[in-house]
Protein backbone atom coordinates (compact mmCIF):
# COMPACT_ATOMS: atom_id res chain seq x y z
CA UNK A 1 0.00 0.00 0.00
CA UNK A 2 1.47 3.33 -1.08
CA UNK A 3 0.57 5.29 2.07
CA UNK A 4 1.59 2.58 4.57
CA UNK A 5 4.00 4.11 7.11
CA UNK A 6 4.33 1.05 9.34
CA UNK A 7 8.02 0.50 8.47
CA UNK A 8 8.90 4.01 9.66
CA UNK A 9 6.84 3.61 12.84
CA UNK A 10 8.52 0.28 13.57
CA UNK A 11 11.96 1.90 13.23
CA UNK A 12 10.94 4.51 15.81
CA UNK A 13 9.51 1.82 18.08
CA UNK A 14 12.83 -0.05 17.85
CA UNK A 15 14.74 3.06 18.99
CA UNK A 16 16.44 3.99 15.72
CA UNK A 17 17.35 7.62 15.01
CA UNK A 18 14.81 9.60 13.00
CA UNK A 19 16.63 10.63 9.79
CA UNK A 20 13.54 11.92 7.97
CA UNK A 21 12.72 15.47 6.98
CA UNK A 22 10.97 17.17 9.90
CA UNK A 23 7.18 17.21 9.44
CA UNK A 24 7.23 14.68 6.58
CA UNK A 25 4.85 11.71 6.93
CA UNK A 26 7.85 9.43 7.53
CA UNK A 27 9.07 11.71 10.34
CA UNK A 28 5.66 11.69 12.05
CA UNK A 29 5.37 7.92 11.70
CA UNK A 30 8.83 7.41 13.19
CA UNK A 31 8.02 9.75 16.09
CA UNK A 32 4.72 7.94 16.55
CA UNK A 33 6.53 4.60 16.81
CA UNK A 34 8.79 6.07 19.51
CA UNK A 35 5.68 7.37 21.34
CA UNK A 36 4.09 3.91 21.20
CA UNK A 37 7.22 2.37 22.70
CA UNK A 38 7.69 5.02 25.38
CA UNK A 39 4.07 4.71 26.55
CA UNK A 40 4.20 0.90 26.76
CA UNK A 41 1.87 0.29 23.84
CA UNK A 42 2.17 -2.60 21.39
CA UNK A 43 4.22 -2.51 18.20
CA UNK A 44 2.45 -0.23 15.71
CA UNK A 45 0.79 -1.83 12.70
CA UNK A 46 -1.22 -0.45 9.79
CA UNK A 47 0.15 3.08 10.33
CA UNK A 48 -0.97 5.83 7.95
CA UNK A 49 -1.58 9.55 7.96
CA UNK A 50 -5.11 10.69 8.70
CA UNK A 51 -6.85 13.89 7.76
CA UNK A 52 -5.49 17.12 9.17
CA UNK A 53 -3.11 16.69 12.08
CA UNK A 54 -3.71 13.01 12.73
CA UNK A 55 -2.13 9.62 12.29
CA UNK A 56 -3.89 6.26 12.35
CA UNK A 57 -2.72 2.96 13.77
CA UNK A 58 -5.00 -0.05 13.35
CA UNK A 59 -8.45 1.28 14.30
CA UNK A 60 -7.14 4.11 16.51
CA UNK A 61 -6.70 7.77 15.61
CA UNK A 62 -4.15 10.05 17.26
CA UNK A 63 -3.94 13.79 16.77
CA UNK A 64 -0.59 15.51 17.03
CA UNK A 65 0.86 18.92 17.70
CA UNK A 66 4.37 20.04 16.91
CA UNK A 67 6.37 22.61 18.86
CA UNK A 68 10.11 23.33 18.67
CA UNK A 69 10.77 20.12 16.73
CA UNK A 70 8.92 17.96 19.27
CA UNK A 71 5.68 16.19 18.59
CA UNK A 72 2.92 15.29 21.07
CA UNK A 73 0.30 12.60 20.32
CA UNK A 74 -3.19 12.36 21.86
CA UNK A 75 -5.42 9.33 21.30
CA UNK A 76 -8.79 10.36 19.88
CA UNK A 77 -10.48 7.00 19.32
Amino acid sequence: MANDLTTYARAGYDGNDNPHLCTSPAWYAHAFGRYMHDTGRPVPTDVRMGRGDSIRCRDMRFTFTTSAGRVTFIRES
